[in-house]
């Protein structure tokens, strides 16, 4: 098993703050897996298998992202830094 780990954040200048809803900006979840798809599997073909979003992430908020790879399966999750529950949890199918 493969653990990786990876430290990302989108901006509050990102246009999505402005959209997404205004005055209460949430990162939307396809942006989300967008960032975590390129992070793990950079432009592999890739299948979703299993996404829980389990609380709302800011603009501008720093996360973190670890994922263990097993063959073509990748589980991942994305944490504040310092936290040890994660806001999203999923897993992802590399099809290439």
């Amino acid at each position: 098993m493969n653990t990786q780990a990876q430290r990302f954040c989108i901006p509050a200048t990102h246009p999505t703050a402005a959209l997404h809803f205004p005055n209460l900006p949430i990162v939307p979840g396809a942006l989300l897996l967008d960032e975590i798809a390129a992070r793990i599997a950079g432009s592999v073909p890739l299948r979703l298998r299993m996404v829980k979003f389990i609380a709302p992430i800011r603009h501008g908020e720093a996360l973190e992202l670890s994922w263990q790879a097993e063959g073509s399966l990748n589980s991942f999750a994305l944490r504040r830094p310092g936290e040890t529950a994660p806001v999203l949890t999923g897993a992802l199918e590399l099809l290439a």
